[in-house]
């Protein structure tokens, strides 16, 4: 018969067992969390300062660049156009010039062959004696420089009566010739200003088909019937 033999016991080794609790102890159970201080304000001021030493840089790199851009050519500022007043504020001639760019040629009247020369316009008098059909109400600095419009073109010379001498400048010969190339005239608008001078803008046709606007202001006398002493053109332009 064969007899159940007893398993042997192992028993641990010293040797191990030591390893392990001194292992176990160096190590611990699980690992323990760091714990990590906040910055100082002293930190903190220091990364603040560093930053806008930082963009300082930047923005100053950038102005210097842009100033050392070559910009090209330097050019010189366009002239304003010339005032136009006095009489040749009164001739289209001056003020389509003007916007052509070209000064106008001195205005004569067109040859008739085969007839008499027309007498030129008589010379103004001491007395200048208005239009008979000149009619003024409530407003008659603003009636006469309407009125004066309403004259032109068809008569320049009835016009010129509604001027005064030193603005005519004596002879209305260059004043009626200035008109021979508008064909039409419309009043826009005629405003009594509070220094008393009068506003008007017109549109004038010429005989090319084009038209001209124009705002001129009108100084004139202070009687019963007033006459233009003064113009000045604030604008002119074509349309």
């Amino acid at each position: 018969m064969i007899r159940k033999q007893p398993v042997p016991v192992r028993m641990p080794h010293h040797g191990h067992a030591a390893g392990r609790s001194l292992e176990a102890e160096l190590l611990g159970d699980e690992e323990r969390p760091v714990v990590r201080r906040p910055p100082t304000r002293a930190v903190k001021l220091a990364g603040v300062a560093t930053g806008a030493i930082v963009l300082f840089a930047a923005v100053s790199a950038a102005s210097f660049l842009a100033g050392n851009r070559p910009t090209g050519p330097e050019q010189s500022p366009a002239a304003a156009p010339a005032a136009i007043n006095g009489a040749s504020a009164l001739r289209p001639d001056v003020l389509s010039a003007e916007l052509g760019g070209a000064r106008p040629q001195p205005a004569t009247a067109p040859a008739r062959h085969g007839a008499p020369p027309a007498a030129d316009p008589p010379a103004e008098s001491a007395v200048v004696v208005p239009p008979s059909n000149l009619v003024v109400g409530p407003n008659p600095q603003v009636d006469v420089v309407r009125r004066f419009f309403e004259l032109l073109p068809a008569n320049p010379a009835d016009a010129s009566r509604l001027l005064s001498r030193d603005l005519l400048g004596g002879d209305a010969g260059d004043f009626v010739a200035s008109w021979d190339d508008v064909q039409a005239i419309t009043i826009e608008s005629t405003t009594l200003r509070p220094d008393g001078t009068v506003l008007a803008v017109v549109s004038m046709q010429e005989r090319t088909g084009r038209w001209m606007r124009v705002e001129q202001v009108f100084r004139l006398t202070d009687t019963t019937v007033p006459r233009i002493v003064a113009a000045e053109v604030l604008s002119a332009q074509r349309s």
